[in-house]
């Protein structure tokens, strides 16, 4: 399962990796320890028949927590672990139920304070007060995630060192429009279609997504022809999910259900939009895979604490809703499939300046400088 554990590894990280985002952002936090000196190997944590209890958001978090344990178990033992210089939890989750272990870290978009309300987070609440307060580093990926947590691990919280995933470069300099209608950047293309789409959205998990709100906003904004590709849905998922929420389906949708990273990534740097409808953002990896692309982003002000909504406003305030409804949205979007080739063009580079931050040297540097010598101490 880990056979970098022969060599004893720096650093573990337990990957729960639940969603391709959370995968893609424990595969970077791997490759940045490496590039900062130091060795890491990943944990993944094997979910088995007892997936089949989570029915509900309490019962999702204690399996997946139980598993984290077990994981964590089989690479590092059950004391501060011989086997492994550190070890670090990707998530809250991941760190639930796991025992005091020195030095330890957890990584996190969001806390159960922020993303787990009501009866159905009331044990993740709870817990993770604990949890928080007796690791060595706390590793948020955003200011918002850093405070949150600082707040709920008082008192005695450990320090936190912001750390979001990276966002690599986009190739297609502004979308499809910006390549006067050719193929985006690796050559995306939908599962029925050469082209790429007009517009692309991201739907795994519909409700959090706002799938008929995206729906009814494309139905109303969708030039004659137009296409959008949807990810992360099954056209029988999404027929039946809009079936429950009262929402029919719109002309010149494509349900590609999942998409392999590098095709998703190309099918997003040769859209002319990506748009999003999201209720709730914990941090928002498909709207920044967007910005970094340098396809304009058509979104609603979704709760939570996405980043990329701050960001989008500073880029490009006509393309944000001014609230959360079919209508606004449909306008945002109209006026992003406007956009002429200028605009795309200058969207893209004001969208590279800002995401400086983001990129995977600008992160392992600070892994380097600040990470490193709180988890390995004289060692890193």
């Amino acid at each position: 399962m880990l056979s970098a554990l022969a060599g004893r590894p720096d650093i573990v990280l337990v990957s729960l990796g639940t969603t391709i985002g959370l995968r893609v952002a424990d595969e970077a936090f791997v490759r940045q320890v490496r590039a900062a000196g130091a060795t890491c190997a990943l944990a993944p944590v094997q979910i088995g028949v007892e997936g089949r209890l989570r029915v509900s958001m309490a019962l999702t978090d204690a399996v997946e927590a139980v598993a984290a344990r077990r994981a964590a178990r089989g690479v590092v033992g059950t004391g501060a672990g011989p086997r492994a210089g550190a070890i670090v939890y990707s998530s809250v989750t991941a760190a639930l139920l796991q025992p005091t272990r020195a030095p330890a870290a957890v990584r996190f978009d969001a806390i159960a304070a922020q993303n787990r309300a009501g009866a159905g987070g009331a044990w993740q609440r709870r817990r993770e007060r604990t949890v928080l307060g007796r690791v060595s580093l706390l590793l948020p990926w955003s200011e918002a995630a850093a405070q949150a947590a600082l707040i709920a691990a008082r008192p005695g919280a450990p320090p936190a060192v912001v750390l979001p995933p990276p966002v690599a470069p986009g190739t297609s300099q502004g979308g499809r429009g910006a390549s006067e209608g050719g193929r985006g950047a690796g050559g995306g293309a939908t599962a029925a279609s050469v082209e790429p789409p007009d517009a692309v959205a991201y739907a795994g998990n519909p409700h959090k997504r706002g799938v008929d709100l995206l729906c009814e906003a494309w139905s109303a904004a969708r030039p004659e022809g137009a296409r959008m590709a949807v990810a992360g849905l099954t056209r029988g998922e999404a027929l039946s999910w809009l079936r429950k929420a009262g929402s029919a389906e719109p002309p010149g949708v494509e349900w590609l259900g999942a998409v392999p990273h590098e095709r998703w990534l190309a099918l997003v740097a040769g859209a002319r939009v990506f748009v999003n409808a999201s209720r709730h953002e914990d941090w928002g990896l498909a709207q920044m895979e967007a910005l970094a692309a340098g396809t304009p982003l058509v979104t609603v002000p979704s709760g939570g604490t996405g980043v990329a909504l701050p960001l989008a406003r500073r880029l490009a305030p006509a393309l944000v809703a001014p609230d959360r409804s079919a209508a606004a949205l449909a306008a945002a979007l109209r006026t992003g499939l406007g956009l002429d080739l200028a605009a795309r063009l200058a969207y893209a580079r004001e969208a590279a300046r800002l995401l400086e931050p983001y990129r995977d040297e600008a992160l392992s540097r600070r892994v380097a400088d600040e990470v490193l010598p709180v988890l390995l101490g004289s060692s890193a």
